[in-house]
């Protein structure tokens, strides 16, 4: 049975010496080891746009490609993914309990306009243009009368939002 599984997913294996077919069966374990991963790290994961959801998405993808293509360890690598999970959900609970590391990992939303008033030096500082002010609350509020909203934000993970009067 051993023997089995090693052949089947090249555990021996280099970049050089891999088969289509251990890359294969390496492409769906590594779907169903990552799936059970992202299960485990909380629904926020991979559907936030902060800086740490973004960093966490792009360190877990160029982990696990590696065991696709046999350029790192399988064992090795899979541990490094739990461990990098396990440093996001940490990370996420602090956040959740301490105002100060929020706002160091996470950041904070900006006031770009209140009411008809649209604050130019926030958009500077976020480098928003008037024009992607005005079309994030097209596609937020549904309407292109500022005169119509109470505030415009710009959220910690660079979502426009909308509260109407």
């Amino acid at each position: 049975m051993q023997e089995f599984f090693d052949n089947l997913l090249g555990i021996q294996a280099t970049a050089d010496t891999i088969t289509i077919g251990q890359t294969c069966a390496r492409a769906v374990l590594v779907f169903l080891v990552a799936l059970v991963l992202l299960r485990l790290s909380g629904r926020r994961t991979f559907g936030g746009n902060s800086a740490l959801d973004m960093v966490v998405k792009f360190m877990f993808g160029a982990l696990l490609s590696r065991v696709i293509i046999a350029d790192a360890p399988m064992g090795v690598t899979f541990t490094a993914a739990a461990a990098l999970v396990a440093v996001h959900r940490a990370l996420a609970y602090a956040v959740y309990f301490s105002p100060l590391l929020r706002k160091l990992v996470k950041g904070s939303d900006s006031i770009l306009a209140e009411g008809v008033t649209i604050h130019q030096q926030e958009l500077a500082r976020a480098s928003v243009s008037e024009q992607e002010l005005r079309a994030g609350v097209r596609a937020t509020a549904n309407t292109d009368d500022l005169s119509t909203t109470k505030v415009v934000r710009l959220e910690h993970d660079g979502t426009i939002t909308v509260v109407k009067k």
